[in-house]
């Protein structure tokens, strides 16, 4: 392996240029390092793994992981940036957090360090919205005052969050299972929420995947399309309005997103077997039997 240098926790963060030939030697840290490629390519030295990182991705190395970088390009740069425990901790603890998004990133901490590293590659050939979220970190801890602090955990849960929604896992099975509940959870929660109006561009604007995406996405985890589960959502909730019966039939075929009347009819009746005003009827009478 040959001489291993320990780097210590001096700097929070590195940007460094490389020329093709070039190698790091085989170094580790007391912190774990997200290493994000701003131009060119590398090849991460990593638990036995050879991973080649291009343009745009994230390489996450877990603290006293031994690990070297080797360049194939000219003008290859790299952001690296420490994110030692107190960080992470801090972003978990943090009480304005969305629950999602800190389980998401407990589970992430807890592969990561079973695995060594995670290698996150950008579905397309670049991601401005990362690399302005790490620009922004750099400058935040330039300033170092009271507000900055606070300031850098919030990018920190927004760059962990967009790396567990948007990029791809180049390995580790049980994350990429466990993350697309989790998108699965941020998606039908924002359908859900906005079932009145949504469309399948809003999701797109939202979330950043093409159209299609959508489609599959929604298909493997629930068995519908987008426009299918959109329906039964509007379905289930209609039923549920019609339960509290403090809105009439036409006002609930508003309140769910539909216009038309008689189409919302029929889609209710191949449902529930019944007209909405009889499943009405029939949930007060179960009720009143009950």
């Amino acid at each position: 392996m040959g001489n291993v240098v320990d780097k210590g926790t001096s700097f929070l963060f590195h940007v460094n240029r490389y020329v093709a030939g070039s190698e790091t030697d085989m170094y580790k840290h007391g912190y774990a390092e997200l290493l994000y490629v701003s131009d060119g390519s590398l090849t991460e030295h990593v638990c036995g793994d050879k991973v080649h990182i291009k343009k745009g991705d994230v390489c996450f190395i877990d603290s006293g992981c031994v690990h070297k970088e080797s360049f194939e390009e000219d003008d290859t740069f790299v952001i690296r940036l420490e994110v030692p425990d107190e960080i992470i901790n801090a972003v978990i603890s943090n009480a304005m957090a969305d629950k999602q998004a800190v389980d998401y990133i407990k589970e992430f901490v807890k592969v990561l360090k079973n695995s060594g590293y995670i290698h996150f590659g950008y579905k397309d050939d670049y991601d401005n919205e990362l690399k302005d979220m790490l620009t922004a970190m750099i400058s935040e801890c330039g300033v170092a005052d009271m507000a900055s602090v606070y300031i850098c955990q919030g990018l920190m849960l927004r760059i962990l969050w967009r790396l567990g929604t948007v990029y791809e896992y180049a390995q580790s099975r049980y994350i990429r299972k466990k993350i697309n509940w989790l998108l699965h959870q941020e998606i039908t929660d924002f359908i859900e929420d906005n079932m009145k109006d949504v469309t399948i561009d809003m999701l797109v604007e939202r979330f950043g995947y093409q159209e299609d995406y959508f489609n599959r996405f929604l298909k493997a985890q629930t068995g519908m399309t987008f426009t299918e589960y959109l329906q039964d959502c509007r379905l289930n909730k209609s039923a549920i309005l019609l339960k509290e019966d403090s809105m009439d039939v036409d006002e609930i075929i508003k309140e769910v997103g539909y216009r038309n009347k008689g189409y919302f009819y029929r889609i209710f009746t191949e449902k529930y077997n019944m007209t909405p005003a009889k499943f009405r009827k029939y949930i007060k009478e179960k009720e009143f039997t009950i």
